[in-house]
């Protein structure tokens, strides 16, 4: 690498280091976490709970809504785990990411992610913040909730009531850790002990809708 390079670099640099700032404190949060999902990933016990999640849903008419889209790996993984025929909506604004995308970049990136979903299994991006879409769909009975956008008490703690507010048979959602407690303080809240644990992934269903656990869940852990 030649000099003139290596200063055109440093000045890029220096040009972005704003936006550089986030991307390295994302970098390092990752490589201090290997073990666990983060930002839109998903271990092999949160995948066995979404499974469940989906197949409970079944049971019940209506679309499959995911507050959060973030990049599209969940939705991906929904769309591929639900029936044909069942829409899947799925929420995001495009507003944050761990790697400070700008909002255009970040959306072509996720529809780019989303391409065979969107054109192939009943799955549609709802671009706007998940207030908007409360908004825009008054009378919407969903089957599945699956909720996975702010992780702070007050944006987990919305998402539910709504959820809850459209009667809802099965609601879930990512990230039930020690790491976002406004996450669990609000599940709890909500839900007491009448949740479902796959790794980090939680899931209520009303106790009229609530059957046995299926051959799939067995690692599964109920709250005490």
């Amino acid at each position: 690498m030649g000099v003139m390079q290596k200063l055109s670099e440093l000045n890029l640099i220096i040009k972005y280091r704003k936006q550089l700032k986030p991307v390295l404190t994302s970098y390092l949060h990752f490589l201090e976490n290997t073990e666990t999902s983060v930002w839109g990933s998903i271990t092999e016990d949160d995948e066995l709970g979404i499974k469940h999640a989906v197949v409970q849903s079944g049971k019940h008419e209506g679309p499959i809504v995911e507050i959060g889209t973030l990049f599209g790996h969940t939705t991906n993984l929904l769309a591929s785990m639900k029936r044909a025929e069942v829409t899947l909506i799925t929420v995001g604004n495009f507003t944050w990411n761990p790697f400070a995308l700008p909002p255009e970049v970040h959306r072509q990136f996720t529809m780019r992610t989303l391409r065979y979903a969107l054109a192939h299994c009943s799955t549609q991006v709802f671009d706007g913040d998940a207030a908007d879409f409360y908004l825009a769909n008054r009378t919407i009975k969903p089957s599945l909730v699956f909720i996975d956008a702010g992780h702070d008490y007050e944006s987990v703690r919305k998402d539910i009531d709504w959820a809850v507010s459209t009667g809802c048979p099965v609601i879930s959602g990512h990230d039930y850790t020690d790491a976002h407690p406004g996450v669990v303080k609000a599940v709890d809240e909500t839900f007491g002990d009448n949740i479902r644990l796959n790794g980090s992934v939680w899931l209520h269903q009303r106790p009229e809708c609530d059957r046995s656990v299926t051959a799939d869940g067995e690692n599964a852990v109920t709250q005490a």
